[in-house]
């Protein structure tokens, strides 16, 4: 007997990563080193959203070594409760380095993408991950975008992902084709996140900008 394939439940990072790609192609919305800022960002936002950690003094401080629900996740809290509490930036750049790939891997795994290398020049490939159901990938960008036109209440994960998106440029694409009462209220549920997210979405728009002024 055959079931009927269920999509997990959506995960910060999952979400951050379908809002920061091509629905159909999976080619990225933004420079590759900007979307994995994005991408750590979103990590520590599914720890701070399941209260395994706190930003206090602008440190990440591990509330409680329980496990997550996902393995990735729970990986990343091992890493924050292994060192002695440290800035969110330092973590935030240290997760840079291998977010794009472990949120990457962790779709490939719930079967939400698919891997595909193109040829390129001197027999190097570039690997892509293509949406496996374009309409799967772009809900969490629809989604923003129908709350925001019609002025619903947000979820505080919601609030996250918007929060995220406009640290790194991309709220646009929750905005396209509105007016600035609609931008107005994208800045409204901004605000009603709690403190911990605030500090989050800043620093991640500070990195964001010395990587876009580094040229990178």
């Amino acid at each position: 007997m055959t079931h009927a394939y269920r999509p997990p439940p959506a995960l910060a990072a999952t979400d951050f990563w379908m809002l920061s790609h091509n629905e159909h192609t999976g080619q990225p919305l933004a420079p590759h080193r900007v979307v994995a800022i994005g991408l750590a960002a979103a990590l520590l936002a599914e720890l701070l959203l399941e209260e395994r950690i706190g930003i206090h003094h602008d440190n990440v401080v591990p509330i409680t070594a329980y496990p997550p629900r996902d393995a990735l996740t729970h990986q990343v809290l091992d890493r924050l409760t292994g060192e002695e509490p440290l800035p969110v930036q330092v973590w935030l750049r240290h997760l840079t380095q291998t977010s794009y790939e472990a949120v990457a891997e962790r779709m490939l795994r719930q079967r939400l993408v698919v891997k595909v290398g193109d040829r390129r020049l001197l027999g190097r490939s570039r690997i892509t991950y293509r949406p496996v159901d374009p309409n799967v990938a772009g809900w969490p960008a629809a989604r923003l975008h129908v709350f925001l036109r019609e002025g619903r209440p947000f979820t505080e994960s919601d609030a996250v992902l918007a929060g995220l998106a406009k640290a790194i440029g991309l709220h646009h694409r929750a905005l396209e084709g509105s007016g600035r009462s609609t931008e107005s209220y994208l800045d409204a549920v901004i605000a009603s996140a709690g403190r911990p997210y605030h500090q989050l979405f800043a620093h991640t728009a500070a990195i964001v900008g010395s990587a876009v002024m580094a040229g990178r």
